[in-house]
């Protein structure tokens, strides 16, 4: 989203948005969690949208669209893309269609149940190697957001049942080692006493942590499927993690990476000193 604007005499304006959704029940509350941080939401039916865009009378800075108002409408994700605003896909796990769509787009999804917070790091879009007009991006936090994103992504790859898991594992690691900084042998540690969850979900609670996002990127070629998971951590070497050995095979940690590449990404490849790993599914 763009920086706030300034009225006429120095008040400040914050950026608006257009909400472009239906009946969803969580919407307003959305909605409303984003007002009391300085967002303006102007609520607007599919047809509203689409009839503002055609009379050229569109002067916000982002838009957040509902996937389930798509339908009946084709043109419009493409037109509200068009505009080179934030754009912001809120998906369901079942809309695979529309995330076909959106990937091709190069938009940026989250996926419902969503949070105020997901919602504003999508909206500012991340740069770098994410932002690319060949793939979608998506922010991820919980293991929540991990089961629910794993499970839409992997359904454009042909085995979706196995991409699932090796999405998951990498993911959740981005989470628990990067962003949270839990080591080895801590989560040894937690996994022995059976407090493993319960220290994430209290990592996730604290303040600190509320706006520290991974992010998956998603891009489909004409035979493959690309995946690249970032997270906001140190690094580490994945070496010693890249194939199971009898050490590791009886522990119920350090198996995750070998695990996604044995059954998913052969070709896992990890960059920035293990900050970010990509992976490819063959089509």
């Amino acid at each position: 989203m763009s920086d706030p604007q300034t009225r006429q005499g120095g008040a400040p304006v914050g950026p608006s948005l257009w909400w472009v959704g239906g009946e969803a029940t969580d919407s307003a509350d959305l909605r409303q969690a984003l007002a009391i941080g300085g967002v303006t939401c102007t609520a607007l039916r599919a047809k509203e949208a689409l009839a503002l865009l055609q009379a050229g009378r569109f002067g916000v800075d982002g838009v957040v669209v509902e996937a389930a108002v798509l339908t009946g409408h084709p043109g419009l994700l493409r037109a509200l893309r068009g505009t080179g605003a934030p754009l912001v896909l809120l998906l369901e796990v079942e809309d695979q269609a529309v995330l076909a769509e959106g990937v091709g787009l190069g938009m940026v999804g989250v996926v419902r149940p969503a949070s105020p917070e997901a919602l504003r790091a999508a909206l500012r879009q991340p740069g770098g190697e994410l932002a690319t007009s060949a793939g979608s991006t998506f922010p991820f936090r919980t293991l929540g957001d991990v089961a629910s994103l794993s499970l839409l992504a992997a359904a454009l790859c042909p085995d979706p049942a196995v991409v699932q898991i090796g999405l998951s594992e990498l993911m959740v690691n981005a989470v628990e080692h990067g962003n949270l900084g839990l080591g080895f042998s801590q989560k040894r540690e937690l996994m022995a006493a059976g407090e493993w969850r319960n220290e994430v979900e209290r990592l996730l609670s604290l303040p600190a942590n509320a706006e520290r996002f991974a992010w998956l990127r998603v891009e489909c070629r004409p035979r493959e499927v690309r995946f690249l998971i970032r997270d906001l951590g140190g690094g580490f070497d994945p070496t010693p993690y890249l194939d199971l050995n009898a050490e590791l095979s009886v522990e119920p940690y350090g198996r995750g990476i070998a695990v996604a590449r044995m059954l998913a990404f052969p070709d896992l490849v990890f960059l920035d000193g293990g900050r970010c790993v990509e992976g490819v599914v063959r089509r």
